[in-house]
């Protein structure tokens, strides 16, 4: 495993101006995808302000927090790249916003982890990073039609042509010069099978996979 890395979210950053609607948009992806796969058990893997968490918590799941900041008191201070956990501890892993922190040389062993201490599945976002077009019609009656309050028309082109400087904190971004979404796929199916691809509406530049471990 490489060297361990500094902090690179400072405790404060969380509590300050870090929530606005898109990351709101976000925990409500994170929670709703999670919700769907039932777990009994959970860990959440990098907690942030702990929005995501305490209203799992609230809904009934039991749920352990893991972070390589003990600023933050998580329940396990841990690198995602090396967790003290036992084999098969959760029925879902969660590691959202958190991969792109780590350098791609590390990934596979990243994601190593997660399939050793999950027992069924894990859930995985992380920054999809391109040029998005989106177009959102909203009118009386569309949800008596289409089963839905709005439609939604979008399109992606990936920064293929353009790369990634480290500045502290991503090393790497999907859709960014030698990191496309094919490559990271790949990776992950070494250890997952990729059940479901989600893609927030209205927060384009995430990207959810949910993983069912092999």
């Amino acid at each position: 495993m490489a060297k361990d890395f500094d902090i690179q979210v400072p405790k404060d950053q969380y509590f300050a101006k870090y929530d606005h609607l898109l990351r709101f948009i976000s925990y409500y992806y994170q929670v709703d995808l999670a919700k769907k796969l039932k777990p009994k058990t959970m860990l959440e893997i990098g907690i942030g302000n702990r929005t995501v968490s305490n209203y799992l918590k609230e809904y009934g799941f039991a749920l352990e927090t893991c972070d390589f900041d003990k600023e933050l008191k998580p329940d396990h201070v841990a690198d995602i790249r090396d967790l003290p956990m036992k084999d098969n501890s959760y029925d879902l892993v969660m590691a959202c916003e958190i991969i792109e922190h780590i350098p791609w040389e590390d990934i596979d062993h990243a994601f190593s982890e997660l399939h050793r201490v999950s027992k069924k599945h894990v859930l995985i976002s992380t920054p999809y990073t391109g040029a998005d077009f989106e177009l959102i019609i909203k009118t009386p009656g569309m949800l008596s039609i289409f089963k839905k309050p709005y439609l939604e028309f979008f399109f992606k082109i990936p920064l293929f042509f353009k790369g990634i400087k480290f500045k502290g904190e991503h090393y790497w971004e999907m859709g960014r010069k030698g990191y496309p979404i094919g490559k990271v796929r790949k990776s992950l199916r070494k250890y997952f099978r990729i059940i479901r691809e989600v893609r927030p509406e209205l927060d384009t530049r995430h990207h959810f996979f949910v993983l069912e471990k092999k």
